[in-house]
């Protein structure tokens, strides 16, 4: 019997097919590393949006009479804690307005959502689903605010009504207006860089992967991506 000789690849092919395999890994390595980048930073923004657009709907479906987004610094991360109160201590706070003739904190904007508050549900605490805590790596994703602001440690709290009678802000997004205390209303959400914030070149984002969170007292939340323009997600 004849034996059938067998030939493998020379020593030159395999050189030249690892070559090829080498180029084409460069060649996509840079795009793969910009789509995990924009995805990360993506998957934050909504994880934000889709909190506030949560806690707000527990308001709207009467789970929760008065509910706070409240913000700050752990450390290399960024924590969302939504919390939640029910109509029965709501009403209390409500109707106890006066401490002779001064208003007490929870009947003016500027203190009301800053307040030592007996919640009745905490997402740092409950097992509800209607409350939660999110945790954010700071590493990798950056939250800010307009004028290139950078979160503070202490952070701070959006608080909603159903009606926008009691929504109020504090710490970070306490703002002193034309008319008084207003709400900053923007949220920026961005991959990290050099900086610790999201930066911004005059009224335009600098940085790659820049999203935006926008809401109002009536619960008009949205999420937008820089895109040369604003654009809605």
């Amino acid at each position: 019997m004849q034996v059938k000789k067998v030939k493998g690849f020379s020593l030159l092919e395999l050189i030249v097919v690892v070559a090829i395999i080498g180029a084409m890994s460069a060649t996509a390595f840079g795009p793969f590393m910009k789509w995990r980048a924009e995805r990360e930073v993506r998957s934050q923004a909504t994880t934000v949006a889709s909190a506030m657009r949560s806690i707000f709907s527990q308001v709207q479906r009467g789970q929760y009479s008065f509910v706070q987004l409240n913000i700050y610094r752990d450390d290399e991360e960024l924590v969302l804690e939504t919390n939640g109160l029910k109509l029965n201590k709501f009403t209390e706070l409500v109707r106890d307005k006066w401490d002779g003739s001064t208003q007490k904190d929870f009947h003016k904007f500027e203190t009301r959502c800053s307040m030592d508050i007996d919640w009745d549900d905490e997402g740092a605490t409950s097992d509800e689903l209607t409350v939660q805590q999110i945790r954010i790596d700071e590493t990798k994703v950056l939250m800010g605010l307009e004028d290139n602001e950078a979160i503070p440690d202490s952070g701070g709290s959006i608080c909603f009504s159903k009606d926008g009678t009691f929504y109020s802000a504090s710490g970070m997004f306490l703002d002193t207006g034309m008319s008084g205390f207003e709400a900053k209303e923007n949220l920026f959400i961005c991959q990290r860089n050099a900086g610790v914030f999201c930066q911004f070149d005059g009224s335009d984002p600098s940085q790659n992967n820049f999203f935006r969170v926008e809401w109002s007292r009536f619960g008009s939340i949205n999420l937008y991506k820089w895109a040369n323009d604003w654009v809605t997600q």
